[in-house]
């Protein structure tokens, strides 16, 4: 147990070196986020490490050490999540949601100031653990439950991104792993017998998750950059414009020469407001037309088509000798997930399968 924590410490503070030097400009929120994430884990795999050592009375100042982590882990997912799936600056507000955090930190002052030798006897003369773990365990469960049920609404949002079946899976992990530390500092509480004190349990959930993140880190496509962030609901100021059938209709030529003549749905990173503003319209008043005409949003008229781009490719024999990827991210796609996802809701049927249907030439 004690060389299985301290290898998911080394991956932890592996992870945070990879992620803090990462080229990519576009992720460095992200990655100090998720870095900081890590390095929260890696101090409470500490601490239980200590624990499994009998090592507290050596190293007195770890008393309490991480009581107050566990209400920053939930903020750190979710603007995680936030950063790494959207093109999105953390605003000076976004500090607000650590306010528990810092104030709990701040109620604990006067013990970290202690010295060791105070700690100590504080240590020795205590049978059972302190009567405010449990109260405190349910109001770090609560706000972690919030923060996770608003990052999965993040994930679910981004359906189309490379990461989201990552992300997911992710999710999973932290919601298992939380769901069994509490229920392990439950039965503890409760003076039942454990074969593992709570904190090695929350230790052993917490490695789950870094090696976790380490498979997630090793499949991220190389070409991966954020989504830029939905819009917000229309506001009543924008009410939905009338057109005349002759505006509809140039409109409607204006938004097939972009698609079928400068083909810019091949453009991955296509955005509303860059289509809306190559056709001369607003990106209120592009949605409006591609949902009154085509019965879908922006994203499913794009991927109409990416599909029929890549349907067309797939049977052309001058595209034989490419794979289905390279196809798919020529024609717009961003990833190998999202590209089968996507076709295969389309035609019914995987790339790889249509491909195999292609008429002999």
């Amino acid at each position: 147990m004690s060389w299985l924590l301290l290898l998911a410490i080394g991956q932890a503070g592996f992870l945070m070196v990879a992620l803090l030097s990462a080229p990519q400009r576009e992720l460095r929120p992200a990655n100090r986020l998720l870095a900081a994430l890590l390095l929260v884990c890696a101090a409470v795999i500490l601490h239980a490490w200590l624990g499994v050592n009998r090592l507290y009375t050596v190293y007195p100042h770890s008393a309490n050490a991480i009581a107050t982590l566990g209400l920053a882990t939930g903020p750190l997912l979710y603007f995680y999540l936030r950063s790494v799936l959207y093109d999105t600056p953390l605003r000076v507000r976004a500090w607000l949601h650590f306010l528990p955090f810092a104030l709990a930190t701040l109620a604990m002052l006067p013990f970290y100031l202690q010295s060791g030798e105070a700690k100590l006897a504080w240590m020795l003369q205590r049978a059972a653990p302190p009567w405010y773990l449990a109260p405190a365990a349910l109001v770090k469960l609560a706000l972690f439950l919030t923060y996770a049920a608003a990052g999965a609404r993040l994930v679910r949002q981004a359906s189309d991104s490379a990461l989201a079946a990552g992300l997911g899976r992710l999710m999973k992990v932290w919601l298992v792993g939380g769901i069994i530390s509490v229920a392990a500092l439950a039965i503890e509480l409760a003076e039942l017998p454990l074969p593992v004190s709570a904190d090695v349990v929350g230790a052993l959930a917490l490695l789950m998750f870094v090696y976790a993140t380490a498979l997630l880190a090793i499949r991220l496509p190389l070409s991966y950059r954020p989504m830029p962030e939905p819009p917000p609901p229309s506001k009543v100021k924008y009410a939905n414009r009338s057109w005349s059938e002759a505006d509809r209709a140039a409109f409607m030529a204006r938004l097939q020469a972009a698609m079928e003549g400068e083909q810019l749905y091949r453009n991955g990173e296509l955005k509303l407001d860059e289509l809306a503003g190559a056709i001369a319209m607003t990106p209120h008043e592009l949605s409006q037309l591609i949902n009154e005409v085509g019965g879908v949003n922006f994203q499913e008229f794009v991927n109409r088509y990416r599909v029929e781009a890549l349907k067309t490719a797939l049977h052309a024999p001058s595209e034989a000798a490419h794979s289905i990827l390279d196809l798919g991210i020529a024609c717009g796609f961003n990833s190998k997930s999202a590209l089968n996802r996507i076709f295969k809701s389309a035609t019914g049927m995987t790339p790889s399968e249509y491909r195999k249907q292609a008429p002999a030439a």
